[in-house]
């Protein structure tokens, strides 16, 4: 029993020493030899636009960073990457490597992309970097391509220098102008850049081509002041019939109507006007 302790005693002091020996062995890589890129794809999203953050760079030696997490606050996006852990075999080869992950649409605002790439082994930070960039305003029609006779919703959104933001008032339709009214209230606002949306209904529309043009009043003047903020486009398309025939029925002795019926069920999602 004696010699079965010091066996396993010895075994875990031999296992030690070689863990401690490898996390010596792997080379450790600050930012000053790490080349990191940060590029958005698009460059500007669009409010209502999925984009990509893409992180890059030459890394000195074979075990690179590796995607971990990402985090989206308010202005900022924490994007972390790590190296491989101890037991990965690595050499001093410079590297090069890229990771790119899928960020959900996001209000307008001015973003910070913040890269982190933290050591598999010791937890420490080994290399950052930062971008920045904007996701823009703008006009959103929902859905995307409506079709003549369609239920149409129109987001507009953008950002206020302060916290006083425009709120809804009215739309109008004439001939294929859409024409949307906000007002800004007399009020005491902080000096805050702050995001806003607006969400507005829009009756069924004829095929066309529709301008959509928003306008905000300031109260916060005297006289107000009126102004075009936002202005855009879209399409509604034309529907399309296509007449299909059940073949069960319309081909046996009773070729009535009531038998051999035509139904009438939308084909292609639309045509263009």
């Amino acid at each position: 029993m004696a010699r079965f302790r010091l066996f396993v005693v010895v075994s875990i002091l031999l296992v030690s020493v070689w863990v401690v020996a490898a996390v010596a062995s792997q080379p450790v890589f600050s930012a000053r030899n790490a080349n990191e890129e940060i590029r958005i794809y698009p460059d500007t999203p669009v409010f209502f636009q999925p984009f990509f953050i893409t992180a890059a760079g030459q890394w000195g030696s074979t075990c690179v960073p590796a995607f971990h997490s990402v985090n989206v606050e308010t202005g900022i996006i924490l994007l972390e990457a790590r190296t491989p852990g101890a037991l990965v075999p690595c050499d001093d080869t410079p590297t090069d490597w890229e990771i790119s992950v899928l960020i959900q649409p996001q209000q307008p605002y001015s973003y910070t992309v913040r890269l982190s790439v933290i050591s598999g082994i010791t937890g420490t930070l080994l290399a950052f970097a930062n971008h920045d960039f904007d996701v823009i305003g703008g006009i959103q029609q929902i859905p995307a391509l409506p079709l003549a006779g369609e239920d149409v919703s129109l987001r507009l959104a953008d950002v206020s220098l302060d916290s006083c933001t425009p709120q809804y008032l009215s739309h109008s339709v004439i001939t294929q102008t859409i024409t949307i009214e906000a007002q800004i209230p007399d009020l005491v606002c902080g000096q805050v850049p702050t995001p806003w949306q607006i969400d507005t209904a829009v009756d069924p529309l004829p095929a066309g081509e529709y301008r959509v043009e928003m306008f905000v009043t300031d109260n916060r003047f005297m006289p107000p002041q009126r102004t075009r903020l936002l202005d855009g486009s879209f399409l509604v398309a034309e529907t399309i019939y296509t007449i299909y025939l059940p073949v069960w029925g319309c081909f046996g002795a009773d070729v009535s109507p009531l038998v051999c019926e035509s139904a009438l069920s939308p084909g292609r999602r639309g045509l263009l006007p």
